[in-house]
């Protein structure tokens, strides 16, 4: 089965490495096209390969529509999907910080933030007709490879996915997520000596909050929201939904919600992920 991956996102979010990381996967990379030739050229190239990657990114402005571009391939060829990578503003100046490099907006605006924001402001429309948003804010090149892997082959194999995020908030919110739940006002098992070492997969863990008033309501109402969302998206053509759950340090309370909710979802027969962001950190 042909594959195709539209890679964009903004510029020090990561798209260089992501291109090297789907080339290992087996694609066939190319890198700032034209917008308007995008279409021409993997209607040329797709008979050849199996799996075929364009990279697009905010020069593409210079020269045309990028999101008319888009929109002719998914039009075109169903099957593509549009990965954006995305970051905080803070760390996209201290990426361009680190490397010296000019922001290709860098002669429309007067400092690093404003061509920030000016890029940012004109990929909205982009992003928002992604498939799949990575973060790239915590990952290094092993996790976004993984995450990438991760997602491809869940696009593939299954109709709609529910991907579930413990995290904590002192480490920042998931810029991916669909939907962010707080579980900061539930009972903290950091403040119990004996729970403090474990997380939120440790029986002992697991036992405390199951006791504790509201955590199973909670968790239901967290589910009746989002296959809520799910039924609303599938008519959108979605096929995942990434719910993020935090607490202040990713470890107890959040990591406890997010298997929860994952064993729930599990049972509802969707293809269920998790990810324990900052449980090591916690």
């Amino acid at each position: 089965m042909k594959e195709l991956v539209i890679l964009t996102g903004y510029s020090g979010a990561g798209k260089s490495t992501a291109a090297g990381l789907l080339e290992d996967l087996g694609f066939f990379c190319i890198d700032n096209l034209p917008p308007e030739v995008t279409y021409q050229v993997a209607s040329i190239v797709l008979p050849n390969v199996e799996k075929l990657a364009i990279v697009i990114d905010v020069r593409g402005y210079m020269f045309g529509n990028v999101t008319k571009a888009i929109s002719d391939v998914k039009e075109r060829f169903p099957f593509a999907k549009i990965v954006f990578l995305t970051t905080t503003k803070e760390v996209l100046i201290q990426r361009f910080a680190h490397t010296r490099r000019s922001h290709p907006l860098s002669k429309q605006a007067t400092s690093i933030t404003e061509a920030i924001d000016l890029e940012i402001e004109m990929m909205k429309d982009v992003r928002e007709m992604a498939d799949i948003v990575i973060d790239t804010t915590q990952l290094n090149p092993h996790q976004l490879r993984e995450k990438l892997t991760k997602l491809l082959e869940t696009e593939k194999e299954r109709d709609f996915t529910v991907h579930i995020i413990s995290f904590g908030f002192k480490y920042g919110i998931p810029l991916d997520a669909d939907f962010v739940f707080d579980v900061r006002f539930f009972p903290n098992p950091f403040y119990i000596k004996e729970l403090r070492p474990k997380d939120g997969r440790d029986e002992e863990v697991k036992e405390f909050l199951r006791h504790v008033e509201g955590t199973k309501e909670y968790l239901d109402r967290i589910r009746m929201v989002v296959k809520f969302a799910i039924n609303r998206y599938k008519t959108e053509g979605r096929k995942e939904i990434i719910i993020a759950i935090g607490c202040t340090g990713g470890k107890h309370r959040s990591v406890y919600f997010a298997e929860e909710l994952a064993n729930e979802f599990k049972l509802d027969n969707f293809h269920t992920t998790i990810e324990h962001r900052d449980v090591a950190l916690g």
